[in-house]
């Protein structure tokens, strides 16, 4: 913080001598450059703008001390400097600036915002920055929300001036904004019915239909409770799902969506998107609707399309279907259907058939011997069958997983005995989960702990202080919290200070929740006597690891105490050249699958989150780790160096929330919360509108490599990551094969 004051009394003497040698002060975006080593007399603007993104911070209103002060004051200039930026000459620089702003999510910035409305250049800019600001706290002053009040009547205004693209992005803004009343998303509903006919009924604007669907679609799943769309906007938006030209395929998809968001699905739309063949997102989405409690269609109708369904060409409709039968077909026609999909293709469609046999006809002697057959010894490399199964068996037939679950538990790769762990603990298998709560692999351990836990309590205290001594953070996070109200001992507080000191001379903002939960607990079972561990936490890294800390001490000790955080030093901000490579080459990821999955990264929306994967993945950071985390129809997810949720690179990376739809094949930043991302990524088996405006979307599967993500299975590993063009490839490999010769 020392250094910042520094930097800012050098902003004040530069612009005092400039302003004596020429007469008048430089703009204020060029003084604060010349304060910070990245920026040189002349720096370009938009590097000014992901300086500012990247020093972006979350300070409370509330907390008020020298430190944080000097922090505020520096967030403030930083804020001040995009919108003299929002008045440059170029207006790029200006979108750009307002999109920044608007990433803040800070509604003093709505004023400044608002005017740009009224340029046709700046107007979609402005109605996404307006809306993601929206997302912060209301002003003190703001009486009654006029603030929504007005931004919405400025939206609506804008829109109605509005003939070119940036309508789809005034709707998007306005079918997302925070309403409180009926009345306002009723008038959101009129403006979007509006939008739709004026933009369908033009060819060239009819493009803009897809971009007004998915506004409608937002507005009815966010605020269906207060209104949802009425008569005339279900039949239109049934019109464009039963055009089978005319319209993009995004278009028709994303008006399906918004049927089913506003309960506006009828017979014939869902028979048209059951038998569409060009669009298998359509089918999907036909099959969602078919699996909830209000489908459309008559009992007997259901159960021959699922049946067909069953059978469909693309594995994201027969995973839907698997789902949708289990759900609704399994009590009256049984499992036979799902029985037979274990022989699925795709194992990912095989594995949500074991799934959903662990909960389906319990009384079915043939589903459980199956089952039983299933969970054999997994072979080397191919263990989700049998794994799966196991768990399924431990459901329905817990006194029958001795055999295969004794050869789980010794086998040689750590996601089978995490798999145990999981059926033991189902099967309430305590000697087992003692077993594996100590076992080599932390998350194996992780596995174990919590039945662990609820079948032997303290008497699995050793257990939980072994646990605390390791390193992995999603394991010291489910042993802090399973020991909640544990009885205080000296060796539990003892183990809970230990490991916070351990992790925090680490340096890793992405221990947060690691300390947060230790902390929780030391709280809780510790006394005064660990005050060590905690004091200095009062000037740790971290501000939100010190407000917990400060409320610890305060508990134990009824004092109040100040903090003085003091962060690490960001790492650098993209080089032009870096910008230029992520915008122009793919990232190669090679799988143990034999997959190849080309990234294009999307450095102009998202340049801190591009150009940092860009150089982890140059740096080999990705190479050997795995896709740990896989939700068939939702996400695959990867870049964890301890293959779970909370173990990723060490300095948090900053959210570039933009208009990018989380389309199937985009790829987003994982986090857990606002400007939390760690490096690791995911992405999109389908269409998942409802990440849109939450996750970053940095980079899309090549067009060529998508089928290659849905045969990807938990555990598949990223055997090698290059960033080169395919002709660079061919080059090598001819290379290659030269010298093999």
């Amino acid at each position: 913080m020392k250094q910042r004051s520094v930097r800012l009394l050098v902003v004040t003497f530069i612009w005092a001598w400039q302003a004596a040698a020429a007469g008048s002060p430089a703009p204020l975006w060029q003084r604060a450059a010349r304060s910070r080593p990245v920026r040189s007399a002349q720096a370009d603007p938009r590097t000014v703008i992901v300086a500012a993104e990247d020093a972006r911070m979350a300070l409370p209103d509330e907390l008020r001390t020298p430190a944080i002060d000097l922090m505020r004051a520096s967030l403030a200039e930083d804020i001040r400097l995009l919108v003299e930026l929002t008045r440059a000459s170029d207006a790029a620089v200006q979108a750009r600036a307002i999109r920044a702003l608007g990433r803040y999510e800070r509604r003093e910035v709505i004023s400044t915002l608002t005017p740009f409305l009224t340029n046709k250049q700046l107007s979609g800019e402005t109605a996404n920055a307006l809306a993601q600001s929206l997302r912060g706290q209301p002003l003190t002053i703001d009486i009654g929300n006029q603030q929504l009040e007005g931004v919405f009547e400025s939206l609506l205004a804008a829109g109605e001036l509005e003939s070119g693209s940036a309508i789809g992005d005034i709707s998007r803004a306005i079918g997302r904004l925070p309403y409180t009343t009926a009345v306002h998303v009723q008038r959101a509903n009129a403006f979007l019915l509006t939008a739709l006919r004026q933009a369908d009924s033009n060819p060239q604007t009819r493009p803009l239909v897809a971009e007004i669907a998915r506004a409608v679609e937002s507005l009815a799943r966010l605020h269906g409770r207060l209104s949802m769309p009425d008569e005339d906007s279900i039949t239109w938006l049934r019109r464009i799902v039963a055009a089978t030209t005319g319209y993009q395929a995004v278009a028709r998809v994303n008006a399906m969506q918004a049927l089913i968001a506003a309960r506006g699905l009828d017979e014939e739309t869902v028979r048209l998107a059951v038998t569409d063949r060009e669009s298998a997102e359509l089918r999907r989405l036909a099959v969602v609707s078919l699996a909830g409690a209000g489908s459309v269609l008559a009992a007997a109708e259901r159960t021959n399309v699922l049946g067909t369904l069953l059978m469909d060409r693309e594995p994201i409709v027969r995973v839907e279907a698997v789902r949708a039968w289990a759900r609704q077909e399994s009590r009256a026609n049984g499992c036979g259907r799902l029985l037979e999909a274990l022989r699925d293709v795709n194992r990912n469609v095989s594995l949500t058939a074991i799934d959903a046999l662990g909960d389906q006809c319990r009384d079915d002697v043939n589903v459980t011997d199956r089952l039983a057959a299933e969970a054999r010894t997994p072979q080397p490399m191919d263990w989700q069958q049998e794994s799966h199964a196991l768990v399924a068996l431990s459901k329905r037939a817990p006194e029958r997983v001795g055999i295969p679950l004794g050869a789980h538990v010794s086998d040689p790769a750590w996601q089978v005995r995490m798999y145990a762990a999981r059926a033991a603990a189902i099967a309430r298998d305590a000697s087992t989960l003692e077993r594996l709560a100590l076992d080599r692999e932390d998350n194996v351990r992780e596995a174990a702990l919590p039945a662990l836990r609820t079948l032997k309590g303290a008497e699995s205290d050793l257990q939980f202080i072994a646990a605390l001594s390791r390193r992995d953070y999603q394991l010291l996070i489910t042993a802090a919290r399973e020991l909640k109200g544990a009885a205080p001992t000296p060796a539990l507080a003892g183990a809970l200070g230990d490991a916070l000191r351990r992790v925090t001379e680490e340096r890793r903002e992405t221990s947060r929740d690691a300390r947060l939960a230790l902390l929780e607990r030391l709280q809780e079972i510790g006394t005064a006597d660990q005050s060590g561990a905690v004091v200095p936490l009062l000037r740790d890294f971290d501000l939100v690891v010190a407000q917990a800390a400060a409320v610890t001490l305060q508990r134990w000790t009824g004092k109040p105490f100040e903090v003085s955080p003091q962060p690490l030093v960001r790492p650098p901000l993209p080089s032009q050249p870096e910008l230029v490579e992520a915008a122009g080459t793919p990232v190669r990821l090679r799988l143990s699958n034999g997959r190849l999955l080309r990234i294009h990264l999307m450095p102009l929306e998202a340049p801190l989150t591009s150009v940092r994967f860009l150089r982890l993945a140059k740096s080999g950071y990705y190479q050997g780790l795995t896709f740990h985390r896989v939700v068939p129809n939702f996400v695959i997810q990867g870049g964890s160096p301890h293959a779970n949720e909370y173990a990723g690179d060490g300095p948090y990376m900053r959210d570039e929330i933009g208009t990018a739809s989380h389309a199937r094949g985009t790829v987003g930043l994982s986090t857990r919360g606002r400007d939390t991302g760690d490096a690791q990524f995911f992405v999109n088996l389908v269409d998942n509108p409802r990440l849109d405006f939450e996750y970053t979307v940095f980079g899309r599967i090549d067009s060529r490599d998508l089928a290659g993500i849905d045969t990807i299975l938990e555990g598949d590993r990223i055997l090698s990551v290059e960033v080169k063009s395919d002709e660079e490839a061919r080059k090598d490999e001819k290379r290659a094969g030269a010298g093999v010769h």
